[in-house]
């Protein structure tokens, strides 16, 4: 096991979640029903993807469908649609990924080369302009969809827009990502060298880090996940995965309005344990939604 030696200034948040898609517009339109704004289809222009973006204060979600995107950055994907659609990448902050990249491989870990993963995209004025954001993966091979990734971006007003965070449901921002893993020692290990810290919460069933923003990154057995959220899981395991990532939770200032614009849409919506309020995966493309309240999100 490597040793952990965390430091204040390398602590991490949640930087973005993608959702692995077969077609961008489809689960875009899913989303659209749960009450999220979801912008315009839009290109990495040096690696082929294609993407949909849910804006929110200090993270977004994307999702992200790789025809026609460069094999070598599609084909470690490809594995996770034996579970279907669903969570399937979550990037760290980087305030300069060379620095990061360093950090990691004096740690010896093995942090793969630096992309460009520019966009052009449409301002909140009509005009167009074009996104700097870069990345780099770190797969592992023990549970490849509980591997992390760190991405930086030079021009930030081109990725957090006010003007975007404009969502149905009162969603403001992503509070906490899930995972369910069966192999939460190693887990523990590589989570913590990513993050910078230890968790902040661990027993045999669930870990936990929190980033400096508030966000929670957590890791649970099966029957932790299964307890928790009972028919809005799909997945009883991960099986034939190790792990996988099952829950997306958003920030909302009120829970009713969620729950408004939820019903209005038709979806059935389930109470959970702290006061918040659920929809299945299958009703949001293999990943759980959560919408909690700010006094629900501080009792983890």
């Amino acid at each position: 096991m490597l040793a952990v030696q965390p430091k204040p200034e390398t602590a991490k948040s949640l930087d973005h979640v993608v959702l692995l898609v077969r077609d961008a517009d489809a689960a875009a339109a899913v989303y659209e029903r749960l009450g999220f704004h979801v912008r315009p289809l839009a290109e990495h222009e040096d690696i082929g993807s294609r993407n949909r973006v849910v804006h929110f204060r200090q993270t977004y979600l994307e999702f992200i469908d790789f025809e026609g995107a460069r094999e070598d950055v599609a084909g470690p994907y490809m594995d996770r649609f034996q579970l279907g659609e669903g969570l399937v990448h979550v990037s760290l902050t980087s305030d300069r990924l060379e620095d990061d990249r360093a950090r990691l491989e004096a740690i010896g870990m093995q942090p793969y080369p630096i992309l460009s993963a520019r966009r052009r995209i449409t301002l909140p004025d009509g005009s167009f302009g074009e996104t700097a954001s870069r990345c780099f993966y770190l797969w592992r091979e023990d549970n490849r969809y509980l591997s992390l990734f760190f991405s930086d971006h030079p021009k930030p007003h081109m990725i957090f827009i006010p003007e975007f965070v404009r969502h149905d449901n009162g969603a403001t921002e992503v509070s906490r990502c899930v995972y369910m893993s069966t192999t939460l020692a190693a887990d523990r290990d590589y989570f913590s060298q990513c993050f910078g810290s230890e968790p902040v919460e661990e027993n045999p069933d669930r870990l936990a880090w929190q980033g400096p923003r508030g966000d929670l990154t957590e890791v649970l057995s099966p029957s932790a996940a299964q307890a928790r959220y009972g028919e809005l899981l799909t997945l009883h395991t991960p099986a034939p995965l190790p792990g996988v990532g099952i829950a997306l939770h958003y920030r909302v200032a009120d829970s009713e309005r969620s729950r408004a614009t939820l019903e209005a849409a038709g979806l059935t919506v389930r109470e959970l344990d702290e006061g918040s309020i659920g929809v299945a995966a299958v009703d949001a493309v293999g990943c759980i939604a959560v919408f909690e309240s700010l006094e629900a999100e501080s009792n983890f």
